[in-house]
């Protein structure tokens, strides 16, 4: 008895699938390729990262499983479906992953400490089987390699730092009154391809009170 094959998520019903408006939050491991480092070293990181990742996602409530992920390497870009609140993707993801950086970080060896960089927007994204071609994850990732986000970690001791979109700013962050603040973030450009775009940028920090923020 033959099996009926079920359509393509890039085809249903004949015609061509539409993009659906996603969480897109995307990592980079800070000098992944550095000399100092060996193929077993970023082996390791890359294991870490991605245990990091999938426990501090279940801890804030978001279904690992039902997010999609592809491997870029040094890092993860991961597309969060609508129905989950791109509001998690702040607070609580990212202390949770600053405080896992930092608890990380203290008992490992100088070639497998972590810093991370990220970023995360929202936009349409299809969800095929051949990638993500939309400008939302091309923006994402221009975020990602920003100079002013590569600066944010430059030469100081911090750990972890993320880029938000405008959009995701003025839309979700701007309104958070939980352990996030929207003094959390300062502002700042970035070059989105031959035109400057703004952003606001966010850094990991222990408060006073020993929580993080």
């Amino acid at each position: 008895m033959s099996s009926i094959a079920k359509p393509s998520p890039s085809r249903q019903h004949g015609r061509p699938a539409r993009p659906l408006n996603c969480s897109i939050f995307i990592t980079d491991i800070v000098g992944y390729s550095d000399p100092r480092r060996d193929d077993h070293d970023r082996m390791v990181l890359r294991s870490t990262l991605s245990r990091i990742l999938t426990d501090a996602f279940v801890e804030s409530g978001l279904a690992w499983r039902r997010c999609r992920h592809q491997d870029r390497g040094d890092g993860l870009l991961t597309v969060v479906p609508p129905t989950l609140s791109t509001s998690i993707l702040i607070d609580p993801l990212l202390p949770l992953l600053g405080e896992s950086i930092h608890r990380h970080n203290r008992g490992a060896l100088d070639q497998l400490q972590i810093r991370l960089r990220s970023a995360l927007h929202v936009g349409p994204v299809l969800l095929g089987d051949t990638g993500y071609p939309n400008a939302s994850v091309i923006q994402a990732a221009r975020m990602l390699d920003s100079d002013s986000l590569r600066c944010t970690l430059d030469g100081n001791d911090h750990t972890f730092a993320t880029m938000v979109s405008s959009y995701v700013y003025e839309n979700v962050a701007r309104h958070m009154r939980g352990a996030v603040t929207p003094d959390a973030f300062r502002r700042t450009w970035y070059q989105a391809g031959s035109a400057p775009a703004t952003s606001w940028i966010y850094v990991s920090r222990m408060t006073d009170e020993g929580g993080w923020q």
